[in-house]
């Protein structure tokens, strides 16, 4: 029965009995089509990889595509470094008595590659991230930011790690390449998180990188200098880098092993402070 305008009419409500069953346990037919299965009851969601690896993974794929230009490009012209400095000019330039001139200059050289290589590979991936925007899909996935730092550096320490050779202090030139990959891969992350251009990346290359490497002890020993040039060199950090390896190459170098160790292991903390400061604000790395 219905009342005025068509809606039912109030009346005492039914109080018969009422039919009870099994309860529907299929689904309801509600006219949508269900896409996805449920999930199990008693198994959580579980990633494929965790976002970590997935981003180092990336990192280092990255570069291994073109692997004729980021790995042996650099170790190429490395070894163009030593057979025209070391095997021409062999017998002509003095370094350290009883060492070959070709095998002085190898460890300056393994230094200087690694530290190109570290800085080109994080600057050249946090800027393209920067510029082409998509370092916002990175930022918006469930990483840390201390993940997105350890993901980037992991990717040049792996670049870095593949162009040095050694021993023979195994201990110290172990200690010094961890030191010495560190400092690489933060310095481009950070190069990378400030610049504003490719121009701007390849100008710190170029006026920066290169010179500290080549005034610091590569091609000539450090000893051998006048005292104001010594000082210079001492004050150039690149002259620690270049000496630690020495020191794991050859055995002896300029200075002593504890303090080439100690002046790189804390040029790498403070780089990495700084990079950390820069990630954990994140202001820099939006486009």
């Amino acid at each position: 029965m219905t009342g005025h305008g068509g809606f039912p009419a109030s009346g005492p409500a039914q109080t018969g009995p009422v039919q009870t069953g099994p309860a529907q346990t299929g689904p309801a037919q509600t006219g949508t089509v269900q896409v996805l299965a449920p999930q199990p009851p008693g198994r959580a969601y579980r990633a494929e990889r965790p976002a970590f690896v997935w981003l180092t993974e990336r990192e280092v794929l990255r570069f291994l595509k073109i692997w004729y230009f980021t790995i042996a490009g650099h170790i190429v012209s490395a070894l163009l470094f030593v057979v025209v400095f070391g095997f021409a000019l062999d017998g002509r330039v003095s370094g350290v008595p009883g060492i070959p001139y070709a095998q002085f200059i190898l460890p300056g050289l393994a230094a200087q590659a690694m530290l190109n290589v570290g800085y080109i590979n994080g600057t050249t991936s946090l800027f393209e991230a920067r510029h082409y925007r998509y370092v916002n899909d990175v930022l918006a996935s469930p990483l840390r930011w201390w993940e997105v730092n350890a993901a980037l550096v992991t990717g040049g320490i792996v670049r870095e790690a593949l162009t040095g050779v050694g021993l023979r202090r195994p201990a110290i030139l172990l200690a010094a390449a961890v030191a010495v990959l560190i400092i690489g891969a933060q310095l481009g992350v950070l190069v990378g998180s400030y610049a504003r251009s490719l121009d701007q990346v390849y100008a710190i290359e170029t006026l920066l990188v290169l010179p500290l490497g080549f005034l610091g002890g590569i091609f000539y020993p450090v000893s051998s200098l006048p005292g104001l040039w010594r000082l210079a060199s001492e004050l150039n950090p690149a002259f620690y880098v270049v000496q630690s390896l020495r020191i794991g190459f050859l055995g002896s170098a300029d200075i002593p092993a504890w303090l080439a160790l100690g002046v790189i292991y804390g040029l790498a903390a403070a780089l990495t402070g700084w990079s950390v400061l820069i990630f954990r604000s994140g202001s820099l790395l939006k486009p």
